[in-house]
Formats: structure tokens, C-alpha cells, sequence
């Protein structure tokens, strides 16, 4: 009898541990699954990866990993077929030709596809063209930005953006690349704006508004999704939300007509299928409050706000696409809030994928990478996130992904194919072409073009001796097209000024060409020899350097031409002193060959125009 209730106590033990070992395994593969569905929801940034740095060591200053992923870790490959990662972003780092590019697109792929979900990866990169570029100017077509085809419009209308984008879009497709975070529609209006600035396409919503949606179609008629960003405008700020978290004041009336206009005239006019919000506070679209990591109560950053993000760009504008944040990492959210708390933030706000959310450059941040996948599905299992909106953002991160391909054709066809593409003569030609047709005339005086071409001897003053080096280099490509004698051409740069020197030079010469990415003076300054006669050179910006030295040649009755490399908002003292004032928006070069010669479009054209041989025909998108 006892032996027979013990039997009866021990199957009825083995029945209930039988039971809960299936609803912890039902639990397990729940929990798996949401796991999946998180990963496709995350962008990993890949920049750099140490596989030799020790377990345990916390990357710091003095410890740091700096060995760029040009080619594709066992571990980050494990990684992403371990956890389904939907997303990564490369950067300038990793990328070092077209060969080295391809490979490492197709191990990306590959890794995804035998992952548990099997879905592609969306491989993204900041492209934007002129001041924003990842892939190398030698090897790919850069163009001269956004501004630069800002000013093109009035002449042009949008063909030099439409061109832009397809070029764009045809290189990055054939390197695997099938995201681009561009174009950037944010109205410029902030002449202090540290981080927008020339990369806007100016001042005028609506001409902001045309140029940005036939930049995207552009890039998406070649295959590569383009990003609308910086949703809701990040055009009057003048905090840089990398080092910072901007606040725009604006009332409602001026957010609705400048800052959403241009994403409102995409999404009702074009197919937009990506928008990157912005971490900034805008009171004017949410007021409410959260509290920061320090304790503190502050207003809400786009990135983190339901209202902006789900009332507004989902419910009032009617974006049936994918919201993705900027990254994560940057100083407007990571200073408030740690990695865990800005994903869950984030996505309670409405975005469906968190850029960056945690850096993975050595072997211990994969457990650490895996353990925020955790703790997300942790608030999932709590209700904390709903799972019904965890599944309608992967549904659409779903769909986004049915408009990629990933090529089917073997690695050394696909490379030869990019050969053929990347920086091919018709490419150049467009990128040429837009320097020439984008170069303003600030202050005429075409008289000096004459004078240049009976000079002997020029002298230039430049932010950087490579950019001098690229204004001598066209220069002299202007001599031999013409077959005349050569200039004596002496050069100098801001960034590391003999002045003594640089002083004798111009005294020698016939014509001061100076250029500057800065017009804002830090000092008001009486005299030009207050300046020139200074050995601490450290106190003075390149502006008041700049500014100096055309005074130097004013007082000598040497003719002077100043060129603006950035948005020529800050020109008044540079009209005073120079007697041709011209604004290109762009100093970007590159080296020809494996020569020690340096070129740019930028560069070209200006050549082009101070010796007469085309007149600059580009009209400012900003005021001044």
C-alpha cells in the first residue's frame, strides 16, 4: 500500500517536472523568437574589431581598438548568424578599394543569410556626397554636396540632384551597399549651424523639399534605399548633436512650413521608405518630460518621443515606412541615458530600428551584445513593449527588405562589374560638372582674370597644404592645356603658418589667392600687422589669419581673390578687404595616383574660373 502511494507521488513528481520542462522549453523558444525579432530591429556598427584583445578588458583611451573590419571576423560573422542582426553601417575605415569592398559585402550577406531567420542584411553607409563621404574620393564619385546643388537649382532646377543620387546609387549597388543615409532635408536657416551647414540644400523649404525627393528617387532607381534625414529638422540648431542635445524654439506654425515641409513633400510626392530622426528637443512638437540617467527631468528628444515620432510622422503624415534613429552612441542621448534605456526609449517612441546602440569591438562586448537583446525581451515578456508593435516594425523592416537583392553572381564577376562602375568617366564628367555649374560670384571683379593670365608669379594661402597643393595642381593643368609658360606658384597653410615666411612670399608675388572653411573672426582686429607680426598663432583662427593676410595685401596694392570652402554666410569683412570674392561649398580632395599631387572638382573649377576659361554661374541658396 505505501508503495504504492510513494509510486503514485513519484509520478505525479515526474509529471509536474515533465510539464514545467515543456513550458520552460515553450518559454525558451518564446523567448528566442522575440530575440530574432529584436536583432532584425538593431544596426550594428562595425567600424573597427579587435579578435586579439582580452576577454574582460574594458576598451578605454589607453586601451583601445583601432583595427578597422576590412575583412569580415569569424567572430562578427558568428555573431550576426547567431542573432539574426537585421542591420549593420560602415564607415570610412572599411573600406580600402573595390575588391576589399565586394568580399566584404558578400561575407555580410552570407553570414545573414545562414542565420535563423535567413533574411538579408541591410548594409548602410553615410554617402551623402560633397562634406560627408565614406567611400574613398579616389576610388568613388564624391561630388561637391548638397549646398553646391543648392545652387544649381535656379538654372538647373533638379537635374544636378536626380544626377547626384543615380551616381550614387549605381556605385554603392555595385559594392553590396543597398542603404544610403541621404539625402539630408533639413532647411538650413542657422548660419551658426556647426553640423548641417553645407550639407543642407539651403534656406528655401519648398526648393529644399524638390531637391531632396529627386535625390531619393535617384538613388532608389538604381537600387539602393535612400534615408530621409533629419527628421523633425535639424536646420536651426546650434549645438551639434554629436557632442550635444540641440533644442529648436520654433513655434508650430514655423516647424509645420520649414522643418516638416520637406519630409511632408516626399512622402505625399515620392516613395519613401526610410526616414532618420534626430536627437533633438523640440518643444513646440512634445513638451513632456522623461528622467535621465542622472536623475533629471528633461524634454524629450525626438528619438525618444511618441508623439513625434508615432502621432506625427506616422498618424498626421502618413510614413508607412521605416524610422530609424541616429546612432545611439552620440552625446545627444548617450550622456542621458545608458545603451538599455535609449533602445527601449526608442522604441516605445515608435522607430524600428536603434543605430548603434552599443559599439562591438572586442570579443567580451559580443555576451554584453546578446545580454541587451535580453533585457529587451525582458520588457517584451513584461508588456512593457508591446509585442503587437514589435511585430508591425519588424513587418515593416520585412518589407523594406523585399526591395534589396543580394547578387547571386560569383564575387570576381560582381568585382569586375564595379570596376566598370565606380568613378567611371561619365561619373567624373557629372561630378565636374556640378562643381563648374555650382561656383557663386560673391563679389565680381573678372578683371582679375586677365591679370592672372599675365602673372608670373602666384602665391596661395589654404585651410590645408592639400588644398593649396590641388589649387596649384589645376593651376598648372591650365598652363599645359594652353601651352603657356607655367606660374611660379608659392603656397602656404592656416593650419600650420610660418608667417615671416608666408609674408615674404606674397610681397614677391603679383596675385594672393586665399581660401577659407570659416569666415567667423574670433577677434576684432585693428591692424594686419597685429596679427602677422604674432608668433602665437594658435590664438587666431584660420578666419583671422585669412582675413590678415588679405588685409597685408590691400595695404600693399596687391590684388587678392578670396574663396569660401563652407556656407559664405560671415563675408562682410571678406568684401571690405579682397578684391574677387567666389564660394564653391566645398574643399574636399584627393590624391591623383599614387603621385603626391593632390585634386578635387571644387578645385578644378575655381582654376577654371579665376583664369577666365568658364565664368562662375551658380546662384547662393542661402542668404548673406
Amino acid at each position: 500500500m505505501l508503495n504504492r502511494i510513494n509510486n503514485k507521488i513519484f509520478l505525479g513528481f515526474i509529471f509536474c517536472v515533465s510539464v514545467a520542462v515543456v513550458f520552460w522549453g515553450i518559454g525558451q523558444m518564446e523567448r528566442a523568437a522575440i530575440s530574432e525579432k529584436i536583432a532584425q530591429k538593431i544596426m550594428l556598427d562595425i567600424r573597427y574589431y579587435c579578435e586579439d584583445l582580452q576577454d574582460g578588458i574594458e576598451i578605454s583611451e589607453d586601451n583601445k581598438c583601432v583595427t578597422p573590419v576590412n575583412t569580415l571576423p569569424n567572430d562578427l560573422k558568428n555573431l550576426i548568424r547567431d542573432t539574426s542582426v537585421g542591420s549593420v553601417i560602415l564607415f570610412a575605415e572599411n573600406f580600402t578599394g573595390i575588391e576589399q569592398t565586394v568580399q566584404l559585402t558578400d561575407d555580410l550577406q552570407q553570414a545573414a543569410l545562414s542565420s535563423k531567420s535567413g533574411k538579408p542584411l541591410l548594409i548602410s553607409v553615410d554617402q551623402e556626397g560633397g562634406r560627408v563621404v565614406r567611400l574613398p574620393r579616389e576610388i568613388a564619385t564624391s561630388f561637391t554636396g548638397n549646398m553646391a546643388i543648392g545652387a544649381t537649382y535656379e538654372n538647373h532646377g533638379v537635374k544636378y540632384a536626380s544626377v547626384v543620387g543615380e551616381v550614387i546609387g549605381a556605385e554603392l549597388s555595385a559594392l553590396g551597399v543597398n542603404v544610403n543615409h541621404s539625402p539630408n532635408v533639413d532647411v538650413n536657416i542657422n548660419p551658426n549651424n556647426p553640423v548641417i551647414n553645407v550639407r543642407s540644400f539651403g534656406e528655401n523649404p519648398q526648393v529644399v523639399a524638390k531637391l531632396g525627393a529627386a535625390m531619393l528617387e535617384g538613388l532608389q532607381s538604381q537600387g539602393v534605399i535612400g534615408t530621409l534625414k533629419h527628421f523633425p529638422g535639424h536646420g536651426d540648431t546650434d549645438v551639434d548633436s554629436h557632442t550635444g542635445l540641440p533644442r529648436v524654439n520654433h513655434p508650430f506654425e514655423t516647424v509645420e512650413s520649414v522643418d516638416l515641409l520637406p519630409f511632408q513633400y516626399a512622402i505625399d510626392n515620392s516613395e519613401v521608405k526610410m526616414i532618420m530622426t534626430a536627437h533633438i528637443q523640440y518643444p513646440a512638437l512634445d513638451d513632456s518630460e522623461l528622467v535621465n540617467r542622472h536623475g533629471e527631468s528633461m524634454l524629450k528628444p525626438a528619438t525618444l518621443s511618441e508623439k513625434i515620432l508615432t502621432n506625427l510622422l506616422r498618424k498626421q503624415m502618413g510614413f508607412e515606412g521605416v524610422i530609424i534613429t541616429d546612432a545611439l552612441d552620440m552625446a545627444g542621448i548617450a550622456h542621458f541615458f545608458t545603451q538599455e534605456e535609449a533602445v527601449i526609449q526608442t522604441f516605445k517612441a515608435g522607430a524600428d530600428i536603434a543605430m548603434m546602440p552599443m559599439p562591438i569591438r572586442q570579443p567580451s562586448d559580443i555576451p554584453k551584445f546578446k545580454a541587451l537583446l535580453e533585457h529587451v525581451v525582458d520588457k517584451v515578456m513584461s508588456g512593457e513593449l508591446s509585442m503587437a508593435e514589435i511585430d508591425a516594425s519588424v513587418a515593416r523592416i520585412e518589407q523594406l527588405k523585399k526591395d534589396i537583392t543580394v547578387a547571386q553572381q560569383p564575387v570576381n564577376e560582381r568585382i569586375a562589374q564595379a570596376k566598370d562602375v565606380l568613378a567611371a568617366t561619365s561619373h567624373r564628367l557629372e561630378e565636374q560638372a556640378l562643381a563648374q555649374q555650382s561656383v557663386v560670384e560673391i563679389k565680381p571683379n573678372k578683371s582679375l582674370a586677365q591679370q592672372i593670365m599675365a602673372a608670373k608669379k602666384l602665391h596661395l594661402v589654404f585651410p590645408k597644404e592639400e588644398q593649396a597643393n590641388a589649387m596649384m595642381f589645376a593651376l598648372n593643368n591650365i598652363s599645359t592645356t594652353l601651352k603657356r609658360q607655367p606660374w611660379e606658384i608659392t603656397i602656404s597653410h592656416l593650419e600650420e603658418i610660418d608667417l615671416p615666411r608666408t609674408i615674404a612670399q606674397i610681397a614677391d608675388s603679383e596675385l594672393l589667392i586665399v581660401a577659407s572653411d570659416s569666415q567667423e573672426t574670433a577677434v576684432e582686429l585693428g591692424q594686419a600687422t597685429d596679427v602677422l607680426t604674432d608668433k602665437n598663432t594658435d590664438k587666431y583662427s584660420n578666419a583671422d589669419l585669412a582675413l590678415n593676410l588679405l588685409k597685408y595685401a590691400q595695404q600693399q596694392e596687391l590684388n587678392s581673390i578670396f574663396i569660401s570652402l563652407q556656407a559664405p554666410y560671415q563675408l562682410a569683412k571678406f568684401n571690405e578687404t579682397a578684391d574677387w570674392v567666389l564660394a564653391s561649398f566645398d574643399g574636399k580632395v584627393y590624391q591623383v595616383d599614387d603621385s603626391s599631387d593632390f585634386t578635387g572638382p571644387a578645385f578644378e573649377s575655381l582654376a577654371q574660373i579665376i583664369t577666365g576659361q568658364i565664368t562662375a554661374t551658380g546662384k547662393l541658396p542661402i542668404s548673406i
